[in-house]
């Protein structure tokens, strides 16, 4: 960083001289004023703190497109090269920067499972924490599965892992009284308190191995590659923590909290109705359900709310066709990928039930009382270049790791934020 730091003042130190030289002339030719444009622009970019590479990686390609030549293109990655340089550091087992290794604490809340079990420190560079993973790994996780998405679920991020409380409050009953001139208010309804208690529970994805060849292969974005399939394992692991998990030492998922939240079902009658088949709740869902389950929603949830189901239950309905042949709900508006039902988005999540005799197969609710808690400090790669399984076959592996937990923030038991559709058996 010191050193990043002299030559971005080195570099501004010579704009603003060649600015000098140049305003210092009595007239300015078309060459100077270009020249002079430039240079301003590269003083404010200087003092916005763009390093002295990107700003040469400009001027060069700049130059090249004025002669009408063009660089030679890197190997496309999803990466900025300043983290595809460290993936490559890391790999090679060089040590990384300090701000590239995970703190301690969080190394062994993930390996050891807590911090008061006995762990001994990673030796420097077994571990690394690519810039800006955290958040790639999370924009991938919401493609796979929606419950990732902040549109579906209220996401909370905190800088450690310890047990929090998430406040809430509830006030959907009470309303304003009208009250006479000069007279006191003996009002005293008090709205509903609660909280949730958050914890951070790890993940690790597994390991996955890489050959050595690959790594040393210099045109191969295998750091974006690992971190994608990093994503797409948390997102399959983590997601379904977060629809189905249990709460006891794991996450309260979705349907868990909404099952304990004393929400009563509506029960399936089915598609019959709809397309005057023979089919049964038992195995299919009707509009006519999806109709009173969104009724069943007090109004004051419905602001936001959003439907969850998975993709073979969304399938089915925007198949579903009326006795006359013809699709009866239009489920997407044409504007995005996200379809929607009766004017509500749906997240489709890969863990929710299928259509199945007693199961809940759809959820309708406010995403907002649905807490997701997120540690970014807490996701990193370890290395292992000297396991014995996979050093014979000249593999070396890595495993992924992150923090978190979910739960439902229901106060008030007379107004529920969620409800859900029950299969009769």
């Amino acid at each position: 960083m010191v050193t990043i730091t002299h030559q971005g003042i080195e570099e501004l130190t010579a704009a603003i001289a060649e600015l000098e030289a140049l305003t210092s002339k009595p007239t300015l030719s078309g060459r100077d004023e270009k020249r002079h444009s430039f240079l301003l622009a590269k003083v404010a970019l200087l003092k916005q703190g763009i390093s002295v590479a990107e700003l040469r990686h400009y001027e060069q390609d700049r130059l090249l497109a004025e002669s009408g030549l063009r660089a030679p293109q890197r190997a496309r990655t999803r990466l900025p090269e300043e983290v595809e340089s460290e993936w490559r550091s890391f790999v090679q087992r060089r040590a990384v920067r300090m701000t590239s290794r995970p703190p301690e604490h969080e190394v062994r809340a993930n390996e050891a499972g807590q911090q008061t079990i006995s762990y001994t420190p990673d030796v420097p560079g077994g571990a690394f924490v690519p810039q800006g993973m955290h958040d790639r790994a999370f924009e991938t996780m919401k493609k796979y599965d929606a419950v990732f998405d902040p549109m579906f679920s209220n996401a909370v991020e905190t800088n450690t892992g310890n047990a929090m409380a998430f406040p809430s409050w509830d006030d959907v009953s009470n309303a304003s009284v009208q009250v006479g001139e000069t007279t006191q208010s003996t009002q005293a309804d008090v709205a509903n308190f609660g909280s949730v208690m958050l914890n951070a529970y790890a993940f690790g994805s597994k390991i996955v191995a890489v050959s050595i060849e690959l790594l040393q292969d210099s045109n191969f974005p295998w750091g974006a590659v690992l971190e994608r399939v990093f994503a797409m394992r948390h997102a399959r692991g983590v997601g379904a923590a977060f629809v189905n998990a249990s709460g006891v030492s794991a996450p309260t998922g979705l349907i868990t909290a909404v099952l304990a939240s004393g929400a009563s079902p509506v029960i399936a009658s089915g598609s019959a109705s709809n397309d005057g088949g023979s089919e049964t709740g038992a195995t299919t869902i009707g509009t006519q359900d999806l109709n009173t389950l969104f009724g069943k929603l007090d109004p004051a949830y419905r602001v936001g709310a959003a439907w969850y189901m998975n993709d073979s239950t969304l399938t089915y309905l925007q198949g579903l066709l009326d006795k006359q042949g013809r699709p009866i709900v239009k489920f997407r508006d044409g504007l995005s990928d996200v379809p929607y039902i009766l004017g509500k988005p749906v997240a489709v999540c890969p863990s929710m039930p299928a259509m199945a005799s007693g199961k809940n197969s759809v959820l309708f609710g406010n995403p907002m009382y649905f807490v997701i808690r997120r540690v970014p400090s807490s996701m990193y790669v370890r290395a292992f270049w000297e396991n014995p399984t996979l050093v014979q076959y000249g593999l070396v592996g890595f495993e992924s790791w992150l923090r978190a937990d979910s739960n439902l923030v229901a106060p008030n038991a007379n107004y529920l934020p969620f409800q859900f559709i029950q299969q009769h058996s």
